[in-house]
């Protein structure tokens, strides 16, 4: 007898050995104990899975002579062996994607008149049934629906949505899912032991994570594995079969990005690359890797999230326990990103070894906490500047103060143990200079200008193409809190682009220069006032405000005027009614003896 693949070989035989699917068979088995078998089933889920399977099982189960009484086929009688073997003239198997015409179906139609051979029931097993024509499908449609009351239509497909809503309807649908990483495991050791090999867990693991939820798939990698290490399933062996990535070499490549090693982690990756490894592998087994560092990490070893030996779920925590779940999180967020940098880069190696760069850098690790700083530091001070920031909100305000400062102080200490002995005293100087403008609050065109450098450095970290707008520009004047940008005459494209991104320009140049600043774009020359028309200005706004006083005083004597009226008349009223006399009182005079 020629050789038989594995998964042909272990193909279920019965319900039993149906693995990770247990709603599918405990509803097909009830349909078969209360006697309620539909005329139709639409068998839909991943490849690998189990669809045809069972359908063949179920048939078998239809047509059994002597069931058990768990109403598993026996397996032995004639209707089993030949369904079995492929004989059965109750079981028909058509592949829709080879006969997907409407005349295959209408000869389907004149065969479903005729009864069963020798079972009860005749069985129609339509494979990758989302193949037919749409003509196909119609054509199927009234012997779908009222099919001999002997015939019994099981479609499989992978793809249910390409099936037509008049078919699904006369259905009853049953998704398979994709298998745990258990039970594949489990399956593949059973077929191991079967054959006479030894396979190690760790190897067990490789093959199950391999076959990614379908059991087929995870079988013909079991017989490729036979072959391959000629019966020795060691987990090396596998892995290499596969072209997986050592995880120790993973591991020593993750400690050098930790480590801002960025020359052994190109070494490694360079014999990695060398030996055969791609690209798109080598990163796709990096970011796994990390999503399990990440999982480990924040669930734990004993959370059951990940369906590992204990002795690699022991491996993964003491990795993991020398990254941060940020740096994890970056790590993977960058490698996702050059995922898609690849599939339309003419260099992919290049993008490859720039995101190394990245992750390594000193930058990279800092750049975060530095980022928030001056966020932090910025906000506080555009808080501290507004004039009507209630006292308790400046109270507040003291402690994250104090904070920024601390870590501000700590980072100075730092860099400067790292700067070599005959810098110290210029690199001290500098940040002497820098804490003397910061804390003294004013802003001259003198003191931007020297930062400029510096704005358009951090600006090109955030956006290099504002960097580049930005670039044909340049500070003119300072009005306050005012800062005057002027673009030449024929750069309007760059002042448009510059306007755009106005927000994230000013928000960097009050980050640097440590206060509140507003910008202004202006296009072509730009000329301050003449003293002749300060001047013009300045007297325009003194006669309004003379102009604005001799309303003030003349409006306030009027009220005062007819104020007097009113308490004068009132005055002598009473006096014409009581008979009285009115007589004046000098009142400086009284002032004159009070204060005696």
């Amino acid at each position: 007898m020629s050789f038989l693949s594995l998964y042909r070989k272990y193909r279920p035989e019965d319900f039993t050995d149906l693995i990770g699917q247990d709603h599918v068979v405990q509803t097909l088995k009830n349909a078969l104990k209360n006697d309620r078998v539909a005329h139709a089933y639409l068998f839909a889920g991943p490849r690998g899975t189990g669809k045809t399977s069972t359908a063949k099982v179920f048939a078998k189960a239809l047509n059994c002579a002597e069931p058990a009484a768990d109403l598993e086929p026996c397996g032995e009688c004639n209707s089993c062996q030949r369904i079995t073997n492929g004989s059965s003239l109750d079981v028909i198997e058509i592949d829709a994607a080879s006969n997907r015409g409407i005349d295959e179906i209408r000869e389907l139609r004149e065969k479903v008149k005729f009864y069963p051979g020798e079972g009860q029931y005749k069985v129609y097993i339509i494979d990758e049934v989302h193949m037919l024509t749409t003509g196909a499908f119609n054509a199927l449609l009234k012997t779908l629906e009222e099919p001999p009351d002997s015939v019994v239509f099981i479609l499989a497909t992978t793809e249910p949505h390409k099936v037509i809503t008049t078919i699904m309807s006369r259905c009853q649908r049953f998704d398979f899912t994709l298998l745990s990483l258990g039970d594949i495991k489990k399956r593949l050791k059973h077929i191991a032991e079967e054959e006479g090999y030894k396979i190690s867990v760790e190897a067990l693991d490789i093959l199950a994570r391999s076959a990614r939820g379908g059991m087929r798939d995870g079988i013909s990698l079991l017989d490729q594995a036979i072959s391959f290490s000629d019966g020795q399933l060691a987990a090396e062996e596998i892995a290499r079969m596969l072209g997986r990535v050592n995880k120790d070499k993973l591991k020593e490549f993750l400690f050098y990005l930790s480590q801002n090693q960025s020359q052994k982690a190109l070494q490694l990756l360079d014999k990695q690359l060398e030996a055969g490894l791609g690209i798109e592998r080598f990163s796709d087994e990096l970011v796994a890797y990390c999503r399990e560092l990440l999982l480990i990490k924040e669930c734990g070893v004993d959370s059951g999230i990940l369906e590992y030996s204990q002795s690699y779920l022991d491996e993964l925590a003491a990795a993991a326990a020398n990254l941060s779940t940020a740096r994890i999180t970056n790590i993977i967020d960058e490698f996702a990103q050059l995922k898609q940098k690849l599939r339309s880069s003419a260099r992919p190696r290049l993008q490859l070894e720039i995101s190394v760069i990245k992750l390594s850098s000193k930058q990279s690790s800092e750049s975060s906490l530095e980022a928030r700083l001056s966020q932090l530091e910025f906000k506080l001070n555009e808080l501290q500047n507004r004039a009507k920031v209630p006292a308790e909100e400046l109270e507040a305000q003291k402690p994250v103060q104090k904070e920024i400062e601390k870590r501000a102080q700590k980072s100075s200490s730092r860099e400067k143990e790292e700067l070599p002995a005959q810098n110290k005293a210029k690199a001290a100087a500098d940040k002497k200079q820098s804490r003397s403008d910061a804390a003294g609050g004013s802003l001259s065109l003198e003191k931007l200008k020297n930062y400029w450098a510096k704005v358009l450095s951090e600006i090109r970290k955030r956006d290099i193409s504002v960097q580049a707008l930005l670039r044909e520009a340049e500070p003119t004047a300072v009005e306050g809190k005012k800062i005057i940008i002027v673009f030449p005459e024929d750069k309007k494209f760059h002042f448009k682009g510059a306007r755009s991104n106005q927000s994230m320009i000013t928000n960097v140049i009050s980050s640097l220069l440590n206060q509140y600043v507003e910008l202004e774009f202006v296009l072509g020359d730009y000329k301050k006032k003449s003293l002749s028309e300060e001047q013009s200005t300045q007297t325009e706004v003194n006669e309004a405000s003379r102009a604005k006083s001799e309303l003030q005083n003349s409006t306030s004597a009027k009220k005062k005027s007819q104020s007097k009226k009113k308490q004068s008349f009132g005055i002598e009223e009473i006096a014409r009614i009581f008979s009285g006399e009115i007589i004046e009182v000098d009142e400086s005079i009284l002032e004159k003896k009070g204060g005696n």
